[in-house]
């Protein structure tokens, strides 16, 4: 299972590349063993490749390929055998196995794949959650320090979103957070991240991405969130802290607590802001 999810993040050419030498190989094993052998259990791995990292019609292809390689590699070894009809029966048979089969990692693929997003997506917004958040966050301060590039993480959330929930209700709480959610998604870059911390708490990641960069993203995040909510005739502004690295800290946590402590200066300030720092962290 690990070779494939590894496979899979590869191009599709080169699985299809590998699922077509393993079926050259598997077909040269096929040719060679004694007839009282079968080998047929081998053509598994090319279909299985296929299915789990091609599409339908390659793995479609390497299904059929594989059933017909072995039936006319059983009719070569196998020339006076008294009963050729076996030989198509056995192909057959192999045909609706190798397609049971290919159904079967398909389901446990997509399933897999619902479980992952599961445990990386908040519930109410599909937003990234904290724990996966952080994980991304770790993997860019990495190649930050790497490539020696800048990195931007910003916290922000609804201001006086307590008073919201008591006025009109959690239900009217939860809706304005997916409106925030799928407002800041549409405004942000694609090579930016968002989560939902907790409650109404945000955090955005923008790699690669130094002070003044920054600055137009967020200032103009937060002009876009004040603007969609006086749409949707609600008076909401946020309050966002952000904090630039150009050599960031390894710790994860340091740096999501100097971007809440910033959210927090921005508040006290009288809220509806953007307080942006650019760390004096040393270099490593």
């Amino acid at each position: 299972m690990y070779l494939l999810k590894q496979l899979e993040n590869q191009p599709k050419f080169t699985s299809i590349l590998i699922s077509m030498l393993m079926l050259v190989v598997i077909s040269v094993i096929d040719y060679l063993v004694s007839t009282e052998i079968s080998v047929s259990f081998l053509y598994l791995i090319p279909v299985g490749i296929s299915t789990w990292c091609t599409d339908k019609y390659i793995s479609l292809f390497m299904i059929l390929a594989s059933d017909l390689i072995n039936l006319i590699l059983s009719q070569m070894k196998n020339k006076y055998h008294l009963n050729p009809d076996n030989y198509y029966w056995n192909a057959l048979t192999m045909l609706v196995f190798f397609l049971f089969t290919n159904f079967l990692l398909l389901e446990f693929k997509n399933n897999l794949k619902s479980l992952e997003e599961l445990a990386q997506k908040d519930n109410l917004t599909g937003l990234n959650n904290r724990r996966f958040f952080m994980e991304i966050v770790n993997n860019e301060i990495v190649k930050s320090v790497r490539y020696q590039e800048p990195l931007t993480l910003a916290y922000f959330d609804i201001d006086d979103f307590k008073k919201i929930n008591d006025q009109y209700g959690h239900t009217a709480g939860d809706r304005l957070l997916q409106l925030v959610a799928n407002q800041a998604t549409v405004t942000l870059r694609k090579s930016d991240v968002i989560a939902r911390i907790g409650g109404d708490e945000f955090a955005i990641l923008l790699p690669r991405t130094g002070y003044e960069a920054s600055e137009v993203v967020l200032h103009r995040l937060k002009t876009m969130l004040v603007m969609s909510m006086q749409q949707e005739g609600l008076s909401v502004t946020v309050s966002i802290g952000a904090i630039t690295f150009y050599h960031p800290p390894q710790s994860v946590n340091e740096i999501l607590e100097q971007a809440d402590t910033l959210m927090y200066v921005a508040k006290k300030k009288g809220k509806n802001l953007l307080q942006h720092e650019l760390s004096k962290h040393p270099a490593i």
